[in-house]
């Protein structure tokens, strides 16, 4: 900024001195035509030079007839006219005469037609200006030097406050996540504290999710593996004792364990893969929402065969705007549920539908239900109904609700088929408008 204001303040002051500058070329043309109306023989008397003066404002003329020629000049005039004769009309001009450049001023006499000519030498202005700078230059560097002390000085004292914040984050431990300490005094600080308080609260609890997660996966992967572990000491002991027709049942048992422990790896490995993922980062695209659906329905098609249950499917929406793959994840699960929970015999059915702007995709089953207390946990993870009967690892809803979440989306629980079992709606933002499609079932 420094800078800058000097060559603002140079550039103006040179422009102000120029134009004092021509203002004295214009009057002394003025003054030296009014003593050329008497011109006579002797002429005027030629300015000398004092070679020891001071630097001031030295003027040159020259008196030029009407033919052109110099009839009188000051000494240090060239002896040829500044300007060309054929361009005398009043005004001012830059020219270069025997090798230096002067600023010559012109001006003509109506009656008498001579003409006067003023210069001034270029190097006598640069001399003025540069003597000027020279008187200022002291005075210039001192306000700069006070100018950059002053900057120091504030910098630091603003730094300050930073420097004791990173000092107190230095000694934290990598398990200390908690807040920042703010006296109140260093306002500059303040937001930064609020918002790094922020982070570390949310690393808290991103940390306190984890080990909760991890302490409950745990525990729910010991009993299976507690399981078959003696589901085989078992068959073993039958082995040696009974032969092999007589362990079919434990064997089959055992297939089973390591399905439910399969399925649970499964879904722990789906939370582990959505977990991390930000809802602005997940890739979204349009799907087709019928296609979506007949994925979700051969997905589920061997347990629905086992229960002989019927899965249909009624598709109102022509497209879909989000991840599909996070999608099909969170509607197989939903549809394994109803199929799981349901009653054998039974029904499920999977709605997409457009409703005020949104679209919904329904999932509905004919079977027991749960209650409204039971509702509102179905959610949490590990999370299983009691006296259901049914094995299961808790954690299919847990990766719904997260699919919804990453698309901003609201899942909601109601009443199933009829009156009867579990309906469950995810409810999408339509971003591009709801596009109806005819109704279908299968």
């Amino acid at each position: 900024m420094g800078v800058i204001s000097t060559v603002i303040v140079l550039v103006l002051a040179w422009k102000e001195v120029s134009d004092t500058f021509d203002d004295t070329l214009e009057e002394g043309a003025r003054l030296v035509l009014a003593l050329g109306e008497g011109i006579s023989a002797a002429g005027l008397p030629a300015r000398g030079r004092d070679e020891d003066a001071q630097p001031t404002l030295r003027l040159d003329y020259q008196i030029i007839s009407r033919e052109g020629a110099v009839i009188r000049r000051g000494e240090d005039a060239p002896k040829r006219p500044f300007v060309d004769p054929g361009r005398r009309d009043d005004r001012f001009y830059d020219v270069r005469v025997s090798g230096k450049r002067w600023r010559v001023y012109v001006r003509k006499h109506d009656s008498l037609g001579f003409s006067v000519q003023i210069g001034q030498e270029w190097e006598d202005r640069t001399d003025l200006i540069v003597d000027m700078l020279e008187s200022l230059a002291w005075p210039l560097i001192g306000l700069w030097i006070l100018l950059g002390m002053v900057n120091w000085w504030l910098i630091r004292r603003l730094v300050t406050p930073f420097e004791r914040m990173a000092r107190e984050m230095e000694t934290k431990s990598p398990t200390d996540l908690s807040p920042l300490a703010y006296d109140g005094n260093a306002r500059e600080v303040h937001t930064v504290v609020i918002a790094l308080n922020r982070l570390l609260s949310r690393l808290a609890q991103a940390l306190e999710g984890e080990r909760r997660f991890t302490a409950d996966a745990a525990h729910e992967l010991r009993t299976p593996l507690a399981a078959l572990a003696s589901r085989i000491q078992l068959v073993q002991r039958r082995l040696s004792t009974e032969g092999a027709q007589s362990v079919a049942a434990d064997l089959q048992r055992l297939r089973e364990d390591v399905t439910r422990t399969t399925a649970l790896v499964e879904n722990l490995l789906q939370l582990a893969r959505l977990d991390p993922q930000s809802a602005d980062a997940l890739v979204s695209e349009k799907i087709d929402a019928r296609a979506l659906l007949d994925d979700v329905v051969r997905a589920c098609a061997s347990g629905a065969a086992i229960k002989n249950i019927t899965v249909s499917v009624h598709c109102h929406v022509s497209t879909i705007v989000g991840n599909r793959d996070a999608l099909l994840t969170a509607l197989r699960n939903l549809v394994d549920n109803g199929i799981n929970y349901g009653r054998a015999g039974g029904k499920v059915d999977i709605t997409a539908e457009c409703v005020n702007g949104t679209i919904r995709l329904i999932v509905r089953d004919d079977g027991d239900g749960v209650s409204e207390a039971d509702r509102q946990r179905l959610t949490q993870r590990f999370f299983r109904v009691l006296g259901s009967g049914v094995q299961g690892s808790g954690l299919g809803l847990s990766i719904v609700a997260r699919v919804a979440e990453l698309h901003h989306a609201e899942l909601q629980f109601g009443s199933g088929l009829g009156g009867r079992g579990l309906g469950v709606v995810l409810v999408l933002p339509a971003r591009p408008a709801c596009q109806d499609a005819k109704a279908s079932g299968g």
